[in-house]
C-alpha cells in the first residue's frame, strides 16, 4: 500500500499589511494565512511535516481567532449582548463550530458576560430615557437577552423607584405644557407613561 506523502512547510513569510499574520506555503504552493498565536501554539517552522488532521485543527483554530477578533473589535465601541455578537460574526460569514468556540473564549476572557450587559442596558433605560420594565423588557428582548436573566435584573427594578422616575417625567411634561387644559395634560402624562412602560398602577399614583 502506497504512503500518502504529508505536506511540508517550505515558506514562512510575515503578511506587508498585517504584522500579525503570516503566510503559510507548503511543498513550494501558498495554502493560508495564519495568526502568529496559531503559529506558536502548532510550533509551525519550515521544514515540518503537517498531517492531515492538524492542517484541519490549524485552520479551524485560525478562523476561531479571526472571529474572536471580530467580535473584540465590535465589543470595542460599546457593550454588547451574546446575541449581537453572535449576529455580527454569522454577517462575516463565520461557521457555527467556529462562532461557539470563539464565544467561549470571549467568556472566559471576560469580554462577554450577559449579566453585566443586562444590568448595564436597564440602568442606563432608567436613568437616560426614563423608561419603565416594560419598555426596557422589549430592549432586551431585542438585544436577545434570556426570559430568566430579564426577569432576574428587572426584579430589582423597585416600585418606588418606577414611581420616582415617573413622576420626573409628569413633572417635565407638566412644565412644558402650561398652556394646556389640566384635562389635556393629564391625558399627555398617561400617554407618555404607558409609552415609556409603566404599568396602569405606577401611572395612577
Amino acid at each position: 500500500m502506497e504512503r500518502v506523502k504529508m505536506p511540508v512547510i517550505t515558506r514562512i513569510g510575515r503578511q506587508k499589511n498585517n504584522n500579525e499574520r503570516y503566510n503559510l506555503y507548503l511543498d513550494e504552493k501558498y495554502a493560508f494565512s495564519l495568526d502568529e498565536a496559531v503559529l506558536i501554539k502548532y510550533q509551525l517552522s519550515k521544514g515540518k511535516v503537517i498531517e492531515e488532521f492538524t492542517l484541519d485543527e490549524i485552520v479551524f483554530d485560525d478562523e476561531v481567532r479571526k472571529a474572536f477578533n471580530k467580535a473584540i473589535n465590535f465589543l470595542s465601541y460599546r457593550m454588547r449582548s451574546e446575541y449581537e455578537v453572535k449576529q455580527k460574526l454569522l454577517q462575516n460569514e463565520y461557521g457555527e463550530a467556529v462562532i461557539l468556540e470563539a464565544i467561549r473564549k470571549l467568556y472566559e476572557y471576560g469580554f462577554l458576560n450577559d449579566e453585566s450587559f443586562t444590568k448595564a442596558l436597564v440602568e442606563t433605560q432608567k436613568k437616560n430615557s426614563k423608561k419603565g420594565p416594560t419598555a426596557i423588557r422589549q430592549e432586551l428582548k431585542k438585544k436577545g437577552i434570556d426570559k430568566d436573566l430579564q426577569e432576574k435584573v428587572l426584579g430589582n427594578y423597585s416600585e418606588e423607584e418606577q414611581v420616582d422616575i415617573a413622576r420626573t417625567l409628569a413633572e417635565k411634561i407638566i412644565n412644558q405644557n402650561q398652556d394646556k387644559t389640566p384635562r389635556q395634560i393629564k391625558q399627555k402624562v398617561q400617554d407618555t407613561l404607558q409609552r415609556k412602560g409603566y404599568n396602569f398602577s405606577i401611572i395612577t399614583q
